[in-house]
């Protein structure tokens, strides 16, 4: 109930103190009527996407399927209900020369000055004096260093283990009261009803097979508590002389979104494996690779001890919410690249026999994608190695240890119930597609065909990068043919505009076998779009199949394992969700940070216990600041709560105001809006500076038919019930009117991936950065979805409302027959009307960004892959355009 000194708004559901009453009351009314009318628009404009439905299911129902064991019956509940809202993420943690010196960036430096202030003002005391003083503060029982001994060659050798451990890690991520909400320990099984029926689908590893088979093999009431562990080196200097070998850990309970992120519930390094020096008396010999093999497991066993003893008896823990729970520990993902998969799997690698380290497919045969070949077994590869100690020479052990490709040392992972190592590898987009399939194989093929065409085709293929739009999220190299890439982020979005650059380049005349390669990478990247979506159907997999099949049929004279390992993605989709809970790149980006740790906070020596440390202490400052920020809320919230309640008057009649007038698509969150206001002016004034622009002709009349055409059509009266008719110039009895341009523009939209809210920032400026930035949209239009040109995006006054609006050029003129070319690049054309024929359309109408590239003439492509809705929301004109997809 509120507090008797307070009036109660219905019309934002706050409590509202007597003195600012009538300005709130005014300015809730005023944004009432605003959102209605906008509601109206918003209608008018959906109408047709929205059929009427069944009662029993609304459209986007999602229902929820949980394991057997859990005892908890199937659900349905309303899209919005059941999203999940990712945890927000932390701040960095909290003058100029020292600012200056240690680097900082804005915002860490404003906070430095911040915490200044409130030290001078008194409201903080600070305590610190040196640098012990906070090392005491932060050092605690962190990392566990062990000498590893393993012996060889008649000697034992040893080696430095750090690492932590992992029941210790688990228990404060479920102590943690900023975590624990989103942590989940039931299997589930989701499906989203698409009007007809309840389509399957997976995103997380909780809602994906192997997590649903880990808990049926569970006593009743046991919950799985699922590990995801990366494992790789990294060079810590420059030129690669100290190196790294971090073990990453997260759980897999956790969603992908805090879990890939920055903060508590991410990756922790919880180990720091030895790495063996080569020596060359030893490099080369079978029994050396072994040994380091075995220095591997045997650290690893370190690591993972904790598991192996707790996935077999489980252990009990009392749990935030008062709940004792009964986990059992094991592994779901092993995170890493081929050469550690084998390591993992003590598979013999590329040169083996079976270099899969998944399935048993022979060498000579890893470019047949239409045969399937029998999976490994954790069970039959300790089988196969037991079999072949009990033989007496060495050359009857290699033959049994051959014909699987095994090695004969003792997987550490065999250790762990519920895990079986084969099953836990995983499809790597970072190492297989980006840093693999397209940096070492098609970029150099397709390079190589270039240069082969003369240095005018190198020329302009960088001139075609350096033509590129600018796009959110996309690096522009302005130069690629002679730059030499390590970054598999940068040869990521290298390999999203090659198509679009080498189209008119890589010509089938010019260059066939060239042209077919081009074909290839294009199969390629709708494959890796796939292997990217966040969420997957049972459609989308079926799609994805079909795209791997398309690609491996071209790529019949390409045999090596990492092509091959795409015939894995989606069995590795379907057991354990979605491609971003195993890729390592999240992963790979904590490298930076160890790199600069070493090359800013040791001496050089002794690396690991000091990155460790660091590393440590990151962790404590961030726990020690949420303690204290979760202080300062409670304090605040109590002293609010008693300012409510005294007799005081507000002294602030504006404090009261409601805080947005976005406005809200049907879920409640804000659709667009506009930024960047420029200064009122005048219809003559517009119409005056642009009189040499086409699209600007007779301006205010053509606005004017609109307006008189598009607020009926939207349900909305015409004021007065007269036509509007804007005025644009002063008169004697009246002035003129003005309109507000506006250069930027916000678009929040549903994804058709994960059906999740995403932001788009579109700019409309004559000199964006000294130059011009006029971005492109897609429009709902009340035949299709169409695509245009932002030229002028304004607030138009009519009456006493507001109405925000966008001239745009728009790109629907038809494209006529198409080319043999769109057909097999599996481009999509749209063609320009001629400029004077732009046209006005309400902000609400448009969709969400698109980019373009321009072909010739009035032709542009709609670039596809630039993210995962984009693919899909091309892939749906495709359809309604009547072209035959190819997949």
């Amino acid at each position: 109930m509120a507090p008797d000194r307070t009036k109660f708004c219905d019309l934002c559901s706050t409590d509202v103190k007597p003195r600012g009453w009538t300005t709130h009351r005014k300015a809730c009314e005023t944004n009432a009527e605003k959102r209605r009318r906008d509601q109206l628009i918003i209608d008018a404009i959906r109408r047709q996407d929205h059929p009427l439905l069944e009662p029993e299911h609304a459209l986007d129902d999602i229902k929820v399927e949980y394991h057997l064991s859990s005892g908890i019956e199937a659900k349905v509940y309303p899209f919005h209900g059941f999203q999940r809202r990712p945890m927000a993420s932390s701040e960095a943690p909290h003058i100029a020369e020292v600012a200056l010196e240690a680097g900082l960036n804005n915002h860490k430096t404003d906070q430095l000055i911040k915490l200044c202030h409130h030290c001078i003002v008194g409201k903080e005391k600070f305590s610190f004096k040196t640098h012990k003083d906070i090392h005491v503060k932060w050092e605690a029982a962190s990392f566990t260093k062990e000498v590893i001994s393993v012996p060889y060659d008649g000697k034992t050798w040893d080696f430095d283990l750090h690492y932590r451990d992992l029941w210790g890690l688990a228990t404060d991520l479920l102590g943690d009261p900023h975590l624990f909400p989103h942590l989940t320990f039931n299997a589930q099984r989701l499906s989203k009803f698409d009007g007809d029926t309840f389509i399957h689908f997976v995103d997380e590893p909780f809602t994906a097979q192997d997590f649903w088979n880990v808990q049926s093999q569970l006593p009743p009431g046991g919950k799985p508590l699922a590990f995801i562990l990366y494992a790789d080196k990294t060079r810590l200097s420059s030129f690669g002389t100290a190196k790294g070998y971090p073990v990453v850990a997260c759980l897999a309970n956790i969603p992908t979104d805090i879990r890939n992120g920055r903060g508590i519930g991410s990756g922790y390094v919880v180990g720091w494996l030895p790495i063996i020096p080569e020596d060359k008396d030893y490099a080369g010999k079978p029994s050396w690779v072994n040994f380091k093999n075995m220095v591997w497991h045997e650290s690893f066993r370190r690591i993972t001890a904790s598991l192996a003893s707790k996935s077999k008896m489980g252990q009990w823990f009392a749990c935030m919410d008062g709940v004792s729970r009964w986990f059992f520990l094991c592994v779901l993902i092993l995170s890493a690249d081929y050469e550690e998969q084998c390591v993992m799997s003590l598979t013999r690698g590329i040169m083996s026999l079976w270099p899969c380290p998944i399935c048993l497919i022979p060498r000579d045969a890893l470019f047949d994608t239409s045969k399937t070949f029998t999976c490994r077994t954790a069970s039959e590869s300790r089988a196969a190695v037991m079999a072949a100690r009990t033989k007496d020479t060495l050359e009857e052990k290699e033959a049994i240890l051959k014909v699987q490709g095994l090695r004969d040392v003792d997987n550490a992972l065999w250790d762990i119930q519920y895990s079986d190592v084969h099953r836990l590898l995983s499809h790597d987009r970072c190492h297989y597609n980006h840093g693999g399939l397209w940096s070492h194989h098609y970029w150099v093929e397709l390079q190589k065909y270039i240069v082969g065409l003369g240095r005018a085709k190198v020329s302009q293929v960088d001139k075609a990068y350096q033509a590129f739009l600018r796009w959110r999220d996309l690096r522009h190299p302005n130069q690629v043919m002679s730059v030499p890439f390590a970054d598999s982020a940068m040869h990521e979005d290298i390999s999203k505009m090659i198509i679009y650059a080498m189209h008119n380049i890589l010509m089938e005349d010019d260059s066939p076998l060239g042209y077919l390669l081009l074909r290839c990478v294009r199969l390629y990247l709708e494959v890796d779009i796939y292997a990217a979506l966040e969420v997957h159907t049972t459609d989308t997999i079926s799609e994805g199949r079909s795209a791997v099949q398309a690609l491996t049929a071209f790529m019949k004279d390409w045999s090596f394992p990492k092509l091959h390992m795409i015939t894995h993605l989606f069995d590795d989709i379907e057991a354990k969700g979605a491609s971003r809970n195993y890729n390592t790149k999240p992963n790979e980006q904590m490298h930076g940070l160890l790199k600069d740790w070493y090359q800013n906070r040791t001496n050089f020596k002794n690396v690991a216990e000091q990155i460790l440390r660091i590393d440590h202490w990151v962790h404590v400052a961030d726990d020690i600041r949420r303690r204290i920020s979760d202080l300062d809320d409670y304090i605040s919230l109590t002293s609010q709560s008693q300012d409510n309640n005294n007799n005081d008057h507000d002294n602030n009649e504006d404090a009261q105001l409601p805080m947005s007038n976005f406005l809200p698509l049907n879920d409640g969150s804000p659709h667009v809006k506009l930024g960047s206001r420029q200064v009122p002016q005048t219809f003559s004034l517009i119409e005056d500076t642009r009189r040499n622009d086409d699209e600007f002709m007779n301006f205010r009349i053509r606005l004017n038919s609109f307006l008189n055409g598009f607020l009926p059509a939207c349900n909305i009266p015409l004021p007065d019930g007269w036509r509007i008719h804007l005025k644009s110039n002063v008169s004697a009895d009246s002035d003129a009117n003005e309109i507000t341009e506006y250069q930027f523009l916000r678009v929040n939209f549903k994804s058709l991936v994960d059906w999740q809210q995403h932001t788009d920032y579109l700019r409309c400026n004559p000199s964006f950065h000294n130059a011009p930035r006029f971005d492109c949209v897609f429009i709902h239009t009340n035949e299709k979805v169409i695509v245009g040109r932002l030229l002028f995006i304004f607030e138009c006054p009519v009456g006493k409302d507001l109405y925000p609006l966008a001239l745009i050029h728009p790109f629907d003129a038809p494209t006529g027959t198409r080319l043999r070319k769109d057909k097999q690049l599996n481009l999509f054309r749209v063609r320009a009307r001629p400029r004077a024929q732009v046209e006005f359309f309400s902000i609400r109408s448009i969709l969400r960004g698109a980019l373009l590239v321009h072909d010739a003439g009035l032709d542009y492509f709609v670039v596809d892959t630039v993210d995962t809705d984009m693919f899909l929301r091309v892939k749906k004109m495709h359809l309604q355009a009547g072209h035959v997809v190819r997949i």
